[in-house]
């Protein structure tokens, strides 16, 4: 082999050697990007549950906006139902949230949430017997479920909130600090607490607890009321102002606002 002939063949063997990463590189398929999950649409349920926060701030525009599609839905879905018939309530529509709830204890009878908020729409249209009765079902309900689940802290809330309601305070502080430990204090639940408190006049403990319950949402717009009501029997006028000021700044249209407004004025005289 001539001279010239071993210098081709070493300068080939060299763009051998060196060649391959490169085309390599270049041959590689480009690898395609995963799939984007798409996040699958909210239940009714829980469109239902989100609805109920809008309603825990009195916002019942906000609310029907949210909840009009699902109308037809109250009929079978008990989520549906209480978030209706909590804004028929507080649009002042008192027969028609206690059909839409009655209508849904007859589909989920076992439920002792439907019962418990069925008083609620009762003692607001000052059917005071027929909302006891209805609490007393909730409470009954609750304890149903407790007997099968101990540690269930939605129903030790509805049992806590309906004992509440009928003024066995001290049983329902027991069945809410239960809930509270297993719910770790959700407001709700340090709400219904905070308002027990206030209803024994056990003003100290009232506002503590409702602080906490607006540390952890400042949307539960009757803490700032009941709150309110606490400050001004502990002596303290000027928290009384500032939390029925918020009250009725988030709530203008709960009825509770009137008496703040009323207190609201009577405090700057």
């Amino acid at each position: 082999m001539s001279i010239m002939s071993r210098t081709v063949l070493a300068t080939a063997l060299t763009l051998l050697l060196f060649a391959p990463p490169v085309l390599a590189q270049e041959a590689a398929p480009v690898p395609m990007p995963s799939p984007t999950a798409i996040p699958a649409p909210p239940t009714p349920s829980e469109i239902a549950r989100g609805a109920g926060k809008k309603l825990d701030a009195f916002q019942a525009k906000e609310a029907r906006a949210v909840l009009e599609p699902l109308t037809p839905q109250a009929a079978t879905n008990a989520d549906v139902a209480i978030a209706l018939g909590r804004l028929l309530e507080q649009e002042k529509k008192y027969d028609e949230s206690a059909a839409v709830l009655r209508k849904a204890a007859g589909t989920a009878p076992a439920d002792a949430r439907i019962p418990l908020w069925l008083g609620e729409t009762l003692l607001r249209a000052r059917k005071t017997a027929d909302a006891d009765a209805s609490f007393k079902k909730a409470a009954e309900l609750a304890a149903k479920a407790l007997a099968a689940r101990p540690d269930d802290a939605g129903a030790l809330l509805v049992q806590g909130s309906a004992l509440s309601r009928l003024r066995r305070f001290d049983e329902a502080m027991v069945a809410l600090g239960k809930a509270r430990d297993l719910d770790g204090g959700r407001p709700e639940t340090l709400y219904q607490m905070g308002a027990t408190r206030a209803f024994q006049q056990k003003w100290t403990d009232a506002v503590t607890l409702l602080s906490q319950t607006l540390e952890k949402d400042t949307g539960m717009a009757l803490a700032y009321y009941y709150r309110a009501l606490a400050q001004e029997k502990l002596g303290r006028k000027d928290l009384m102002v500032v939390d029925l000021d918020r009250f009725v700044k988030v709530a203008p249209t709960a009825p509770e606002a009137d008496r703040a407004r009323s207190l609201l004025a009577a405090a700057s005289r």
